[in-house]
């Protein structure tokens, strides 16, 4: 029971720790911190998920020095055990400097590390990192101790997506501030948009006057050979027709479910999970926003919420851009109209 209500004190507190945090460094500063009084442990990194889905970038230490974090990232497909992580299992390493389960033995062996608990960073279905804990003698861990650890390591995931999503969200309103011309503007917000929400890449698309096909505006992290395959049909193209129509839409497999005009072409490009949502300003729906992951995503609320935040933020900056290049060509030809005047009266 003494055990038990101890767990519960520390999540209490690190609830309230990562709660008050806003910025990403403060909340993965206030993550370590819990993990490591909590379980009286050596040391403990965050690792996040990189857009691409291939390697662990490290977000925060406590206890390591600065040669063992030089070692470089976390190759996914040299390190089977986040690989185990990365699938919602929390796992215990007695020994993390025997074996094949990590990617560097050599260096935690010299870094003097041994056991260590480690717990997937989940936002419900989706994970977007790891939180290891090293502790030298793993042996004395209770359960109750590790699902304390997952549970701690949910806390922090969720403070962190919140944090990630509403800066991503005045990141992207800078780059609309920017920028009044059109097509230098949106590249910039498509550019925010992917990096502040850790994705693959975005792209932006306007509907033509018959409302029958969605051309490209401008795209972020997509290849020409991928751009190159043409221009989106409606009729074939059921994720935006939703989207146009109902609001935001996801696939969570592209290559798979029914829905997307170029799945083999996507397939290729390494993108499997996509989020459209529409430009909509006031009664008119201009095109379609879509942002891509390089790994099966479901999208929560707040990914949801944010985009589509973004998006209406979009078709505002679009009208005025539109009206700016209004009077631009109104100014130009006043100056003609003044200039034929002067000339006029010269002659008269």
């Amino acid at each position: 029971m003494g055990e038990t209500v101890s767990n519960l004190e520390m999540l209490r507190e690190a609830a309230q720790a990562v709660s008050g945090a806003w910025r990403e460094g403060d909340i993965v500063d206030a993550l370590l911190s819990q993990a490591v009084i909590a379980l009286g442990a050596q040391a403990a990194v965050v690792r996040l998920l990189s857009p691409d889905g291939e390697e662990l970038l490290q977000a925060g230490a406590r206890g390591l020095s600065e040669a063992y974090l030089a070692k470089g990232p976390v190759r996914l497909e040299q390190s089977p055990m986040d690989e185990r992580i990365l699938l919602g299992e929390t796992v215990v390493i007695s020994d993390v400097t025997q074996g094949g389960d990590t990617q560097y033995p050599e260096v935690a062996a010299t870094e003097g590390l041994k056991g260590m608990v480690a717990s997937p960073l989940r936002v419900r279905s989706q994970i977007i990192g790891v939180l290891r804990v090293y502790i030298p003698d793993v042996e004395r861990l209770q359960p109750a101790d590790v699902v304390a650890i997952g549970i701690l390591a949910d806390l922090g995931a969720l403070a962190l997506e919140k944090a990630r999503m509403y800066q991503g969200l005045y990141k992207i309103a800078e780059a609309l501030s920017a920028n009044l011309e059109l097509k230098p503007m949106l590249q910039q917000v498509l550019e925010a948009t992917v990096k502040e929400m850790w994705l693959k890449a975005a792209s932006l698309r306007l509907l033509d006057p018959q409302h029958q096909v969605l051309h490209l505006a401008a795209a972020y992290g997509l290849s020409e050979a991928y751009l190159a395959k043409g221009d989106v049909h409606l009729d074939r193209s059921p994720i935006d027709q939703r989207a146009l129509k109902e609001g935001a839409v996801v696939l969570y497999d592209v290559e798979h479910e029914a829905g997307f005009e170029y799945p083999e072409q996507a397939a290729r490009e390494g993108v499997r999970s996509v989020l459209a949502v529409p430009l909509r300003l006031k009664e008119r729906t201009l095109g379609v926003m879509r942002v891509y992951s390089a790994r099966s995503r479901h999208f929560g609320s707040v990914s949801i919420h944010v985009l589509t935040s973004a998006a209406d933020l979009v078709a505002l900056a679009i009208e005025n851009a539109e009206l700016y290049a209004a009077l631009q060509a109104r100014y130009e030809d006043v100056k003609l109209d003044v200039a034929e005047w002067y000339r006029f009266l010269a002659l008269g």
